[in-house]
């Protein structure tokens, strides 16, 4: 069996059975605006391992483990976000499950739903402000 596993590469990721599947997490950031405005953004990537990375990122911290540092991983994305639209005074992280009809359902014409699981409100200062952002 040792002889197998190395000669498949399987003792190591990536060589024969899939990293990881991850699962269905999906986050969603809302970014509030002062005049009132509001706009939604998943986090974006630069490539397809990016995205996979991501996705694998959120199917980890969406399990119930550590309530702290999913929120600081969850701050340190709206961060990144928060850089590229800092007129943003608000941005509201909501963090759920995508639920998927089993095959049975999708041919009666159930279609996905979503699950909310978290929601964390981070407040920034406008970018012209003197007061410095969290």
């Amino acid at each position: 069996m040792t002889t197998y596993v190395h000669l498949a590469g399987i003792e190591s990721g990536y060589g024969f059975f899939a990293p990881n599947v991850p699962g269905t997490c999906k986050l969603v950031f809302e970014l509030h605006y002062p005049d009132g405005r509001t706009e939604s953004q998943v986090p974006a990537v630069s490539s397809n391992a990016s995205g996979l990375r991501v996705v694998t990122l959120l199917d980890k911290i969406g399990r119930p483990q550590y309530d702290p540092l999913r929120e600081l991983i969850i701050k340190m994305l709206a961060l990144a976000v928060w850089r590229e639209h800092s007129d943003a005074t608000m941005i509201r992280a909501v963090f759920g499950v995508v639920m998927l009809p089993t095959a049975e359902e999708f041919e009666h014409g159930v279609r996905e739903s979503s699950e909310f699981l978290y929601s964390y409100d981070f407040a920034f200062q406008p970018a012209g402000s003197k007061q410095p952002n969290p």
